[in-house]
């Protein structure tokens, strides 16, 4: 009878210890979130008048920015201005678009409307398919 005693108050013990544990354990990790402009002031931005603008904001100390520079400036063309948006430059817009994280490329049409934008590293043909289905979005320019 001692025994069953002792196994019963073991078992409550765990089950305790596992209602605890439930409980006071931390809640699953939320996937880091970041700002992304919905509009842009082309006129804060080089060629205001083109078609689009991919603005790739980016930082000296992002290891991945460069990269993501260099695959955007393959993209330009007559109708896509490619502009780089370093931190140290040019701060004040980092700060006026809330931008909170980098490499961002945003892409943004004539009128200044955020179309698509890619967060992290990325390719050229990352980058050419965001352009892409931006260009067939109903309403753009």
């Amino acid at each position: 009878m001692a025994r069953t005693l002792i196994a019963l108050g073991v078992i409550v013990g765990a089950l305790a210890v596992a209602w605890l544990y439930r409980r006071l354990r931390p809640s699953n990790p939320t996937a880091p979130t970041y700002s992304v402009p919905t509009r842009l002031e082309r006129w804060d931005f080089a060629q205001p008048n083109t078609e689009w603008l991919l603005a790739v904001f980016t930082s000296k100390t992002c290891s991945t920015c460069a990269a993501v520079v260099k695959e955007a400036g393959g993209l330009a063309n007559d109708s896509l201005v490619v502009q780089e948006v370093e931190y140290r430059r040019h701060g004040e817009l980092h700060r006026r678009y809330a931008v909170d994280a980098v490499p961002l490329a945003v892409l943004a049409d004539r009128s200044g409307a955020v179309c698509a934008s890619l967060a992290g590293p990325a390719t050229a043909a990352e980058l050419s398919a965001l352009i892409a289905s931006a260009r067939q979005l109903p309403g753009t320019v």
